[in-house]
């Protein structure tokens, strides 16, 4: 009965004041296209000091006063094909849980929250006044016909509606399954998808600086890949954007020295 006059009662503020929107997330009361500030009071963000390549977040304290030069372990190692990478969200707690809930329960409704987070990063760091158009990462089309929809698309399409740049569907294809990369170390992630990547259609990306978007940065591998083949069809320069940037190897820690002298990263 009590829940019976609640929805007659809401149904009823809807026709008189219009329809109300709720938090993807977590279902108060707000916004469709914003996570509530409970849901994101909860979302671990990135801070600096980071990686001014991958945009990983340092431990251990900074190797060096300029902080723009600052580079983690894995990427002193390492020629990456893209020009830089950047994610507002740590792949931790509620971050994760709003990634798997979009690529495995298919929460399809908290996209708009999640690639807004993304665009205000692209405004904030300039990224968005220099990329032209927005390419998403492809899945391997038995992974999309097994999931139905490609998360990185979803996320593109409304970051470059945000931003007001075209997003270019179709021009990157994977020709190669990699399955997961979870438990892979970062050379092998590396070796395993960085030719798994062709550009189908390098006349719509040649001369453009591409905003190439995915949902989780883990070693830039995929990154890797896929800019690696726009650059090889003419594109001129590639950024990276995700939601969220894993920090769960030792990328991310910087030479340092411990209490007892011993040297650790």
């Amino acid at each position: 009965m009590g829940m019976s006059l609640a929805r007659i009662l809401g149904t009823a503020l809807d026709v008189l004041f219009g329809a109300r929107e709720f938090c993807p997330a977590c279902g108060r009361l707000g916004s469709a296209r914003s996570l509530c500030s409970e849901c994101m009071a909860l979302i671990p963000i990135v801070c600096p000091p980071m990686c001014s390549v991958c945009g990983t977040p340092l431990r251990g304290g900074p190797r060096c006063d300029d902080a723009e030069r600052e580079v983690c372990v894995g990427c002193r190692g390492i020629r990456h094909y893209f020009e830089c990478a950047r994610a507002p969200a740590i792949y931790e707690g509620a971050a994760r849980e709003h990634v798997h809930d979009l690529k495995y329960r298919a929460r399809i409704e908290i996209v708009p929250a999640l690639s807004k987070m993304m665009a205000l990063l692209a405004i904030r760091t300039g990224m968005a006044d220099k990329c032209d158009s927005a390419v998403p990462v492809p899945l391997h089309p038995d992974k999309l016909a097994r999931r139905g929809f490609n998360q990185s698309e979803l996320l593109a399409r409304s970051v470059a509606m945000l931003l007001g740049i075209p997003m270019i569907s179709g021009a990157l294809s994977r020709r190669a399954s990699t399955g997961t990369q979870t438990f892979l170390d970062r050379r092998h992630r590396r070796d395993n998808v960085l030719r798994a990547f062709v550009c189908d259609e390098p006349a719509r990306v040649a001369g453009r600086t591409i905003l190439l978007i995915d949902d989780v940065i883990t070693s830039g591998a995929t990154a890797d890949g896929c800019a690696r083949a726009l650059l090889r069809s003419g594109a001129s320069r590639v950024r990276v954007l995700a939601f969220a940037v894993s920090v769960a190897d030792e990328r991310d820690w910087v030479l340092n020295r411990n209490s007892f002298g011993d040297a650790v990263v």
